[in-house]
């Protein structure tokens, strides 16, 4: 059986005597035969424990991590894949850092001082880019994502309110969409619409763009899952359905009423403010005509599936706005909205 001196395992390994002798005093590796002169030999066990030692100090392992390793024998397969994650983490990191680097040296090119404060923007600008690149919104194209993501600077807070609504509706943890879940979500929207209305067109542009794309089957990924956008429709078509049915029963109640008084006024204020929260984010009467036209649509689709004749019984019954029903009070909300 084959047996080294220091030197000699130092000159076959290519590790130092003085690393050699450090393995020793913090009892990584110990010269395992001892000889009759007192002399400390390396043995054949010894050696493949130190050829694991070198490859475990090459994957990035501490000392005290690969002790630990190679007395309790742990697997060494896990660490391995362990240590690959955290590498793979670090070369990340690294690679952002550099990446910021040179946004950071284009930004002051021209100067030879550095504005701390808009060194840490420039920063959290690049980190919210590289977190949104995770995301859905990494499957934009380069000006889509630009667009996107200067929107989400300018308003980082309804920003924040939408993604944890989304990763709620999402979940699926959320209970009926006609409830009072259902109620909760479409209101936080309605909200933040409101907030978002300073963005104005540059959202459309960058929804019809993205709707775009996604029809050409460029974009297959948006925020919230396909079950999450039915629920959301679903509780969106239940919220508004209610507050035309709230109207409706107030305009019924007030019949007695002058609609061109103070009651008319109310009613009729409620009802455009219910309009316009409808097409938030648009012009109401650009909001009306999509909403014509996308109804048509679907009534020019219907018609073609329909093979059969539909008695006229059957289409009245299609109809679900009562104020149709009653002329009373279709004649009463025409005065208050023409007055007021």
């Amino acid at each position: 059986m084959a047996q080294w001196r220091i030197k000699e395992i130092s000159d076959l390994t290519g590790v130092s005597v003085r690393t050699l002798h450090h393995y020793d005093q913090v009892g990584l590796l110990r010269p395992s035969v001892r000889a009759s002169n007192g002399y400390r030999w390396y043995s054949e066990q010894d050696l493949a424990t130190l050829q694991q030692i070198i490859a475990l100090k090459f994957f990035g392992f501490g000392l005290e991590q690969i002790k630990t390793m190679l007395q309790q024998k742990l697997s060494i397969r896990e660490h391995l894949c362990a240590q690959k994650q955290m590498l793979a983490n670090q070369a990340e990191h690294l690679r952002q850092s550099e990446d910021a680097l040179d946004v950071v040296l284009q930004r002051c090119a021209t100067s030879q001082s550095l504005d701390w404060n808009d060194l840490v923007t420039l920063i959290e600008r690049y980190r919210m880019s590289e977190d949104m690149k995770k995301t859905w919104a990494g499957k934009l194209n380069d000006e889509q994502f630009k667009q996107y993501l200067e929107l989400r600077q300018e308003l980082p807070k309804e920003f924040k309110v939408y993604d944890e609504a989304v990763e709620l509706i999402n979940s699926g943890t959320l209970g009926d969409p006609e409830g009072p879940d259902g109620q909760r979500m479409v209101k936080i929207f309605e909200d933040l619409s409101h907030k978002m209305k300073n963005l104005g067109g540059r959202l459309r542009i960058l929804n019809a763009d993205l709707l775009r794309s996604a029809k050409e089957g460029k974009l297959s990924q948006f925020p919230m899952t396909p079950e999450g956008g039915v629920w959301v429709a679903k509780a969106s078509l239940a919220y508004h359905l209610k507050r035309c049915n709230d109207s409706y029963q107030d305009i019924v109640q007030n019949l007695s009423a002058d609609p061109e008084g103070p009651v008319g006024k109310r009613i009729a204020a409620e009802w455009r403010n219910h309009v316009s929260e409808a097409f938030t984010g648009m012009p109401r009467d650009l909001g009306v005509g999509l909403m014509l036209w996308q109804e048509m649509g679907r009534q020019q689709a219907a018609l073609k599936k329909q093979t059969t004749p539909i008695s006229y019984e059957e289409q009245i019954k299609g109809i679900y706005v009562p104020l149709y029903f009653n002329p009373e009070a279709m004649a009463w909300i025409e005065k208050a909205l023409n007055k007021y």
